[in-house]
């Protein structure tokens, strides 16, 4: 027994199907360019929104000043999720005005004469820019904080971190491993 092949009869390709496949051919094609079109956006909007944190130092010999500061160099504000300093093996929630006040003896007789605490839910606006802890006013104090700041970032055992997160909740970590966030998943 063979199989017969269907003949293409030209009454079934009729104008009306032929505009009727073309028009779901073209809304196909319509769909997926919005879909593509969306995505992009999405992008384009969560750009528009990242924040870039840095920690910076100013120092000012002449003015006897060291400033440390958690910058927010993006353009969108930076929500503060957590922040975490390891030192000698402890791990420390807090920021860093209390822990070198609180953790390091050596400053005991250092008075900053400015500082700002950093904590959860804080938020830090685009071009926005926080000072952590600022030491200065006299050479003896100057010289002495400059020595200590270089002496914690050279030991292997003190750790930074902090994460913070865009207002769409993407999620990024700034550590003294490195130099730049890192985004996390």
């Amino acid at each position: 027994m063979k199989l017969k092949r269907p003949k293409l009869n030209s009454d079934f390709w009729s104008s009306d199907k032929l505009f009727g496949l073309t028009a779901m051919l073209i809304s196909l094609v319509t769909l997926i360019i919005f879909v593509k079109q969306t995505n992009i956006m999405d992008k384009q909007t969560r750009l528009s929104v990242l924040p870039y944190l840095m920690i910076e130092q100013s120092t000012n010999s002449e003015a006897h000043t060291i400033q440390l500061s958690l910058a927010n160099h993006g353009v969108g504000p930076a929500i503060i999720e957590s922040r975490k300093i390891v030192y000698e093996n402890k791990e420390y929630d807090q920021d860093f005005y209390t822990f070198m006040t609180e953790s390091l003896p050596e400053l005991d007789s250092i008075e900053p004469f400015n500082w700002s605490n950093v904590y959860r839910g804080m938020a830090i606006p685009s071009n926005g820019r926080v000072t952590m802890i600022a030491i200065g006013s006299n050479v003896e104090e100057f010289e002495r904080f400059g020595m200590i700041m270089g002496k914690l970032q050279r030991d292997k055992s003190f750790y930074y971190e902090i994460i913070y997160s865009s207002i769409y909740g993407d999620k990024w970590k700034l550590s003294s491993d490195s130099e730049v966030p890192e985004k996390l998943d």
